[in-house]
């Protein structure tokens, strides 16, 4: 079994409400090879709709309620954050985490705020809408060009902005921004130099890790 869910109250850090949430209580440490932008693999994605809760009184949206906010509730009532920045999408899981990840701007939390963009992302390419999913990504990648300090010696970000740049079309960049630089590791080499091949070729598409030359998925 992938993972085990349990549900669980949680007391929001913002109104005060109580409220139950499923949460995941276990998980299995591997199910296969990720993609590029480390998306889990196989029945693990299904997961992503425990990353983020929010709350049914004010609004708030985290990994968890209890989570302190350091702002103010009138946030939640503004209009960029009920429409997710203007990015349009039915799919609950994908707003909750593009909601999370303003909550995270709003703190100044620019890292945590890419990768839940990233997640939310992800949750946009199962519902099938392109546009939004690049929205997404963008919104991310705007977050890292406006705050470079955030993720300076930071070059797991910059593996996951060359794939979300690649995956939204943006293969001229990829290529000159990637395929001149080094990395701490054989690992992070080889994935910038898998990111840019694709780019090289247009290729938009997801790929898993495995598929690098020379790299595997170890349990």
């Amino acid at each position: 079994m992938p993972f085990v869910i349990e549900n669980k109250e949680f007391t929001c850090s913002v109104c005060g409400s109580s409220s139950s949430h499923d949460i995941i209580a276990e998980q299995d440490e591997f199910c296969g090879a990720p993609d590029l932008d480390l998306r889990p693999a196989g029945k693990q994605r299904s997961i992503m709709k425990y990353w983020a809760m929010e709350c049914p009184c004010c609004g708030y949206c985290c990994t968890t309620l209890d989570m302190p906010f350091s702002g103010e509730r009138e946030f939640f009532q503004t209009t960029d954050y009920k429409t997710c920045g203007g990015i349009l999408t039915s799919d609950e899981t994908a707003v909750k985490l593009m909601k999370r990840a303003l909550v995270f701007i709003e703190e100044h939390n620019y890292r945590d705020a890419v990768r839940s963009y990233l997640a939310a992302a992800w949750a946009l390419d199962d519902d099938g809408n392109e546009f939004a999913a690049k929205q997404s990504r963008m919104a991310a990648v705007a977050l890292m060009d406006d705050h470079p300090a955030a993720f300076k010696n930071s070059s797991d970000y910059q593996l996951l902005k060359a794939d979300m740049l690649r995956r939204c079309g943006e293969f001229d960049r990829v290529v000159r921004e990637f395929e001149d630089k080094t990395y701490p590791s054989q690992l992070m080499t080889a994935i910038a130099f898998f990111e840019v091949y694709l780019a090289s070729s247009k290729d938009q598409a997801a790929h898993p890790i495995d598929e690098i030359p020379g790299v595997t998925a170890v349990e």
